[in-house]
């Protein structure tokens, strides 16, 4: 079966690895983006280790990203596999629940480039490779609106509305490419983002990142049915 290129933002975190984990076993060739490049090459060694074709590894700051490094790494991309199939956001900053007014104004601008700007950037970069493929799909991580859409979820919860917003754009205008569009709210699952939210919380009562893995790789392989430009994983009932 031809194998078909999955590039993943945020790879090293606890989505991101959790994914290209899953993904790594399946007919993927895998190119996996994050700052960390430890937590990138702990990633790899572990892929390769059980046996799966070796990833890609693009070592890269999306908070300090422009287009010139986003088309070297898709340039990268072509040249290595051809083309691309996949591009799954998993890429998110948050660091702490915070009053707007507290906000430093460098902390505000970086969130938005990572949850936001940089989204965009290389979603659109990205669509003459996707509409290549056979089957392009183009997936971005959302949130629970209601939730982070109250008191001290600071430029955190403004991206997410945006990115939001960004989503349903970006799915009207490739109705007719053949590009599959989704916007995911993965629900709440064991992270270190989550945990700097909610300072309290046993994190042994959220599920792991795996398993919300697994529903988006079905989706992006085509196993799970979904309807519409929103998926909301909550309400599938995933267990802890």
């Amino acid at each position: 079966m031809e194998r078909k290129t999955l590039l993943i933002t945020g790879a090293a975190g606890g989505l991101g690895s959790a994914l290209a984990a899953a993904a790594a076993g399946r007919v993927f060739n895998l190119v996996l983006l994050d700052r960390d490049r430890t937590g990138l090459e702990r990633l790899y060694d572990r892929i390769v280790g059980e046996g799966f074709p070796e990833p890609a590894l693009q070592l890269i700051d999306l908070g300090a990203a422009g287009p010139a490094e986003i088309d070297e790494i898709l340039a990268a991309i072509q040249g290595e596999f051809g083309g691309l199939d996949a591009l799954v956001h998993c890429a998110a900053r948050f660091e702490s629940l915070t009053p707007l007014e507290h906000v430093p104004p460098e902390e505000w601008l970086l969130s938005m480039q990572v949850n936001l700007n940089i989204a965009w950037l290389l979603s659109a970069r990205c669509l003459p490779l996707l509409r290549e493929s056979r089957a392009g799909r183009l997936y971005f991580m959302l949130e629970d609106l209601d939730r982070v859409g109250g008191a001290l979820w600071g430029p955190y919860g403004v991206s997410k509305h945006a990115l939001h917003a960004l989503a349903r754009q970006f799915a009207a205008e490739c109705q007719s490419s053949g590009i599959e569009v989704l916007g995911i709210n993965p629900g709440s699952m064991r992270s270190d983002l989550r945990a700097r939210a909610y300072l309290a919380e046993n994190p042994a009562t959220q599920p792991a990142p795996a398993v919300v893995a697994e529903q988006i790789l079905g989706l992006l392989t085509g196993e799970r049915e979904r309807s519409g430009v929103y998926v909301d994983l909550t309400a599938e009932g995933v267990s802890v």
